[in-house]
């Protein structure tokens, strides 16, 4: 994956197949940082690399 990629906005919808439906607390500028995501109420910090790579497209892929 590139490193050039555009914001991602907190609040933003991801998927998890073994957490359920989250989204993010904070925004993402960069692959390399850590970001927090909610999962039925428990907050979780994951690296942007597998929110961006794994949990964004599973989302995407649930709601298409």
């Amino acid at each position: 994956m590139s490193k050039d990629f555009e914001v991602i906005q907190p609040t933003t919808t991801v998927y998890c197949p073994t957490r359920g439906e989250g989204w993010t607390l904070t925004g993402i500028t960069s692959i390399e940082e850590f970001t927090s995501v909610m999962f039925n109420g428990v907050r979780h910090t994951l690296p942007a690399r597998e929110i961006i790579e794994s949990l964004l497209p599973n989302q995407q892929a649930r709601e298409s």
